[in-house]
């Protein structure tokens, strides 16, 4: 995993996994994948520009909100994180590229100055969130069968 800090503006994470493009895009994408792997209900999910999910914590009042603002066949999904727990806003851009027997998927966050006094808070809770969402989710795809496979019907 690199990570690349220009704290509190800009955050960005790579993880590497070996899982084919559609496999990756797919647990990104998919609201019943998405639910599998990120621990976290998800949400009114609405997988086009405009749409987006919301998180809900189990036991609070806490809700996170992201919003597409870029979906696109490059393999990369923008957007903003918006939440009813604090002021502000975070973008958000996850690119996958194919590297190798597998895919680089990167995330990268900016716009942390729009929570004034609380950007290196909410600086940190990305970088740790982040993290782990990268290991859940390379633990998810790279236990799966290849994109291609799991469309095949059973005979």
């Amino acid at each position: 995993m690199t990570t690349k800090i220009l704290a509190p503006h800009y955050l960005r994470i790579e993880r590497e996994m070996r899982a084919d493009l559609p496999t990756v895009w797919r647990a990104l994408t998919d609201l019943l994948e998405l639910r599998a792997w990120w621990a976290m209900p998800v949400l009114e999910y609405k997988p086009d520009i405009g749409g987006g999910f919301e998180l809900r914590y189990i036991g609070r009042d806490r809700v996170d909100r992201f919003t597409y603002t870029t979906w696109d066949e490059n393999w990369r999904i923008g957007g903003r994180w918006d939440y009813n727990w604090m002021d502000g806003g975070v973008d958000e851009l996850v690119s996958l590229t194919e590297i190798g027997e597998g895919v680089r998927v990167g995330i990268e966050h900016s716009n942390f100055e729009s929570f004034g006094k609380d950007a290196a808070k909410i600086f940190g809770y990305h970088k740790s969130e982040t993290r782990a969402r990268l290991e859940r989710l390379q633990a998810w795809v790279e236990q799966r069968m290849p994109a291609n496979l799991a469309q095949m019907p059973v005979v």
